[in-house]
């Protein structure tokens, strides 16, 4: 659905961000039992099963557009997953009652302003009636029904922005904030690291023997398996499909606005920048300034790539003279695209104004609008027809090819057969899924190693591995679990001993010069260059290095630590502080901000578990159990 406040302001997305910790801390067990009809329901007030179903699917989907090939549909589909998303609209719920107890309500003048205000219902930068009508069509929604939530949205966001209104900071606190974050400590480091004591360690037979039975676990070869597997997809359906020289032809005559390819416009531009925020002078002094550049350039009109570099706000086009390249209608933002797409070539624009600031704009070029021929757009038009009928015949035969391969279970050739598809075979695959050459899952694997395929020897059921990609497979050969006998591994074993007796030395000796230099006895040390760290400039330093440097006790001058690290022991001398200077006032005030804002997401947290705490919410366990 459309949901206004989460596309229209950064308060809601905060609380929705309390979502994962709310459930670290509270979990189902939280919740008492409810019925079996409703997803949920709050102090009394329902949430439908048809509106968890519908969040649940968009919740999904768009993972899946983030993720790509990465998804992985059983975690999709995992009682946490689904949990969040119940928690997400049991967050909306207690928002809403709450709004409606202290009496916020939205005025019809407020929600017609705030729906036109989108631009998802918007064409040609107005509000679309007839799009408006066509995208709530696409949703399953009634114009009732969204207008209804959209004003729930709104009291919301009304109600959450009263909650989290900006605190005050002091100045002082600001600035002191400000000289902690930039002071910096002058920082030496000198390591020990196994490699400078490995040589002369010794190995006896016995310790390999010991290493080798308190470690048998790293020695184990899993239980592997290949199998043959038939992937059942859109693409996969591709290849059988056969399209005809007057399909194609057909396709292009109905659909001759596809192959239409617009005018495109090549512009250069200097941009005078403006914050959103600008008075009135900074506007007046930034037009001046655009002004006396138009002047300039109706004078040398050669110089515009000079004057770009020089007084050019965009770092993206200054650099190269202002040039912007090739672009459709409609890519810029309004003010400029209008003027571009009404300028002659050569010409050079009085000063436009747009939310960036003024622009001076010189049209470059025109790519006058074409249309691809039949013949150059037949290949294309092929697989586009193939991509539709494979998609269809997909739809239409998945659960044909889902009940073939569970029901002639003994061999995945007959389902091969029936939808033109190649059975392949894998390399040798673990539970873990090691193979990349395999198309696995989670849930794959675990039909793959299941009793039904390993000893049964019947097909897997098809699985959906990403969207829209069914894949069964069956075993054809095994490789039971093994130890690996200690003859074969007793020079591995050998190395990583010596390895784990050099570090251990490289420990011991880091420990006992820390002791040395923190008694104020001098050592003969290679110390590794100075750099001067802050809680800004980290000089590459690693974490716990880092936490060490920051955490430490400054009053006394040089201080040592010691950090250990699974590639040795570093000790850490601090030998002088740099106090910072004194902040600039945009430096201040961004500063001053983010306290702001940080105070503001606590008062949201305590708010939200306040609520909580105090509603009565009943969840249909069934339904993140999926039982």
């Amino acid at each position: 659905m459309f949901d206004f406040v989460d596309r229209n302001r950064k308060i809601v997305q905060i609380i929705l961000g309390l979502v994962i910790l709310t459930f670290m801390f509270w979990g189902i067990q939280s919740y008492r039992s409810g019925g079996a009809n409703d997803a949920a329901s709050v102090d009394g007030a329902k949430i439908a099963m048809s509106e968890f179903d519908l969040v649940l699917r968009q919740q999904q989907e768009d993972l899946r557009q983030q993720l790509g090939s990465r998804a992985d549909q059983s975690m999709l589909d995992s009682p946490g997953f689904k949990l969040a998303v119940l928690e997400r609209l049991i967050q909306r719920k207690l928002f809403t009652n709450d709004a409606e107890k202290v009496g916020i309500a939205v005025t019809d003048d407020q929600l017609i302003s705030a729906i036109r205000a989108m631009t998802i219902f918007q064409k040609d930068g107005a509000f679309s009636e007839e799009r408006y009508q066509k995208l709530l069509q696409g949703q399953g929604l009634t114009a009732v029904r969204f207008e209804s939530e959209v004003r729930e949205d709104i009291a919301r966001e009304q109600l959450l922005g009263a909650v989290a209104q900006d605190g005050f900071v002091a100045q002082a606190s600001a600035m002191q904030f400000v000289k902690m974050i930039d002071q910096k400590r002058v920082v030496n480091l000198v390591s020990f690291t196994p490699e400078q004591y490995l040589k002369g360690q010794q190995v006896s037979e016995d310790e390999v023997a010991k290493y080798y039975k308190d470690h048998s676990g790293e020695f184990k070869v899993p239980e592997e398996v290949k199998v043959d597997y038939v992937v059942f997809s859109p693409e996969t359906l591709q290849s059988g499909i056969a399209v005809s020289a007057d399909e194609a032809k057909q396709y292009y005559d109905a659909h001759k606005s596809e192959f239409s390819i617009p005018e495109e416009r090549s512009a250069s531009h200097i941009l005078i920048p403006l914050a959103k925020d600008a008075t009135k002078a900074q506007i007046d002094e930034a037009k001046d300034k655009a002004d006396k550049i138009v002047a300039e350039l109706r004078k040398s009109p050669g110089k515009f790539a000079e004057l770009a570099k020089k007084y050019s706000g965009d770092p993206g086009s200054a650099a190269n003279g202002g040039n912007l390249g090739f672009f459709k209608q409609g890519t810029m933002v309004k003010p400029f695209d209008d003027a571009v797409f009404s300028m002659k070539p050569g010409e050079i624009s009085e000063p436009v104004h747009s939310e960036f600031g003024f622009h001076v704009i010189r049209l470059d070029g025109i790519k006058p609008a074409t249309t691809r021929t039949f013949a150059e757009a037949k290949d294309d038009i092929v697989q586009e027809i193939r991509k539709q009928q494979a998609g269809k015949k997909y739809s239409e035969n998945a659960d044909n090819f889902s009940n073939m391969v569970y029901e002639q279970s003994s061999s995945l050739k007959p389902a091969a057969d029936a939808f033109g598809l190649q059975v392949q075979t894998s390399g040798w695959i673990d539970e873990s899924g090691s193979n990349p050459s395999f198309p696995s899952s989670k849930k794959l694997l675990k039909a793959v190693f299941s009793d039904d395929s390993m000893k049964k020897k019947r097909n897997t059921e098809a699985i959906e591995v990403s969207p829209n990609v069914l894949v069964s497979a069956h075993v054809v050969d095994m490789k039971p679990a093994f130890t690996k006998p200690l003859a074969e591994v007793a020079d591995e074993i050998r190395k990583k001993v010596v390895q784990q007796k050099a570090l251990d030395a490289a420990m011991q000796q880091g420990k006992s010069t820390l002791v040395q230099l923190q008694a104020g006895r001098e050592t003969s040390l290679s110390w590794q260059p100075e750099v001067d760290v802050s809680r800004r400039e980290r000089q590459g330093l690693s974490p716990d290095i880092l936490k060490a440097v920051l955490s430490a006790d400054v009053a006394k001058l040089p201080f040592y630590a010691g950090v250990e690290g699974p590639t040795g022991y570093t000790i850490v001398r601090i030998s002088k502080l740099i106090d910072a200077g004194e902040p600039s006032a945009p430096e201040l005030q961004a500063v001053k901000t983010q306290m702001k804002n940080a105070a503001a997401e606590e008062e949201l947290s305590d708010y939200f578990m306040g609520l909580k705490g105090r509603a009565k919410i009943n969840v249909n366990r069934s339904l993140i159990s999926g039982k």
